[in-house]
């Protein structure tokens, strides 16, 4: 008697085994194409100290110094003290530095470039009129300069 009892719960086993791996195989999306897949993983931010040692370069001499020193402001102008072709890599690696940069910081380093936007805009189109608003420049550029300098030492 155990061995026709056994049989059709052996049976039953492997009925329902079976069917329940049918239905968590059914119940799982198929996944997509790791190719046709966008990228799950979180953008990661630098750190504010990581932002300001590319701003702040070795010995003093990163973007932000570049910037300022560039930068002419006075009696109701502005200028830039830089060619087209010098201020390309320059305004690059900020905006650079700007992509990686904490979501409060990233809009202080894309006014830190508009210098060197204006210069390279000029450049393209001669005609087209200097749009720089050194109070927004200078309020941007303090701010970095304060925000970066405990790590100066560091650089």
């Amino acid at each position: 008697m155990r061995k026709a009892a056994a049989v059709p719960v052996l049976a039953l086993l492997l009925v329902s085994g079976c069917s329940a791996a049918t239905t968590e195989a059914e119940a799982k999306p198929p996944s997509p194409p790791a190719s046709a897949a966008p990228s799950t993983e979180p953008v990661v931010e630098d750190t504010e100290e990581q932002s300001c040692l590319k701003l702040l370069g070795t010995d003093g001499q990163g973007p932000l110094n570049q910037m300022i020193s560039i930068v002419r402001i006075g009696g109701g102008t502005s200028s830039v003290e830089m060619s087209a072709e010098d201020a390309r890599p320059l305004h690059s690696e900020v905006l650079a530095i700007a992509g990686d940069a904490s979501a409060d910081m990233a809009p202080l380093l894309k006014e830190l470039s508009s210098p060197t936007e204006n210069v390279i805009m000029q450049a393209e189109k001669p005609s087209r009129a200097w749009m720089f608003n050194a109070e927004s420049w200078t309020t941007a550029a303090t701010k970095l300069q304060t925000r970066c300098e405990p790590y100066e030492a560091a650089s």
